[in-house]
């Protein structure tokens, strides 16, 4: 009876996930709600998560150079060239659509991937430590790849660079390490008592996150099927071309199940709110744009939610 009690609630989160995602695009057809609370159900995720990572933890994360390096690789190296060879094939390289196609694939995720890593039951140390180099290199190699694959001269404010990293990483760290510290003094029992009730609230927040998201976008997706399809095989080519390599590149240098499925949420998450804010700054009048950054995350949210499935114990 416990082993089935085991089983069950291995598949009961990406089931509520799913459920969101249904009951996100129903209500959102009907009455969008407003757009902040993405973005507070980030922060929330984020506070959550970071209550269980200790200072000690996330030395120990930045520590594993061989995990953070082969993860940089991968992100910044493979997976962009990967992104342009598929793009190229299935879409003129001079359209808007080819250009969103780019801005959407070449940036990893920032935010939301450390709640799919543990979901994943993967390292979430590791891909906390990876975190800012992720940020600072996609603001640094933007240009350049927007120079290199669409032949378009931009430049990135390097302001947006340390507004994410404030709002996505340093203000829900120290408010999780500060209530941290507290429980901590106030006693051990209280102490395991929150940790176990923020794990739940990790999962809660993302479910939140999961349902705005769909809540807010699915009329973008309604209103504009003609470019899904075309959007939806390249985005798959993708992340299956990523979920395949992460395996093999896994397997290839030796890493535990954890930090196999550290990397593989790594290139599998997109950075969407930060390329969609810079692809507004830059190219303002082209929506198509944006609407690729849009349709790719609503594709994307469910890929994580089978990897998740796919790679927990």
């Amino acid at each position: 009876m416990v082993s089935v009690f085991v089983d069950m609630k291995a598949y009961l989160e990406p089931i509520i996930l799913i459920l969101a995602i249904i009951f996100g695009s129903l209500s959102g057809i009907l009455y969008p709600l407003n757009s902040n609370l993405v973005d507070y159900s980030i922060i929330l995720m984020l506070c959550c998560l970071f209550f269980n990572v200790s200072i000690g933890h996330l030395l120990q994360g930045v520590k594993n150079k061989k995990y953070l390096s082969i993860a940089w690789m991968m992100n910044f190296v493979l997976l962009p060239t990967i992104a342009f060879l598929i793009s190229s094939i299935f879409v003129d390289t001079g359209s808007m659509l080819f250009v969103g196609l780019i801005f959407y694939l070449v940036a990893p995720c920032t935010d939301w991937f450390l709640g799919f890593t543990k979901l994943a039951d993967g390292d979430v140390d590791i891909n906390l430590a990876l975190l800012p180099i992720n940020l600072l290199s996609q603001i640094l190699l933007l240009p350049f790849y927007l120079l290199l694959f669409t032949n378009s001269n931009a430049s990135i404010d390097m302001g947006a660079f340390f507004d994410v990293l404030l709002s996505w990483l340093l203000y829900p760290f120290l408010i999780a390490q500060l209530l941290r510290s507290f429980f901590g003094k106030i006693g051990k029992v209280f102490l395991d008592k929150a940790s176990i009730f923020l794990e739940r609230g990790m999962v809660i927040s993302l479910t939140i996150l999961v349902f705005a998201i769909f809540n807010n976008n699915i009329q973008s997706l309604v209103s504009n099927l003609l470019i899904l399809p075309v959007t939806l095989l390249v985005v798959a080519c993708f992340f299956l071309i990523a979920y395949f390599l992460g395996l093999f590149i896994s397997k290839k240098f030796g890493f535990t199940r954890a930090e196999k499925a550290s990397l593989i949420i790594t290139s599998s998450a997109r950075n969407t709110p930060l390329m969609l804010a810079i692809s507004v700054g830059l190219f303002p009048s082209e929506t198509v744009i944006q609407l690729i950054l849009i349709l790719g995350m609503l594709i994307e949210f469910p890929h994580l939610i089978l990897l998740s499935l796919l790679l927990r114990k």
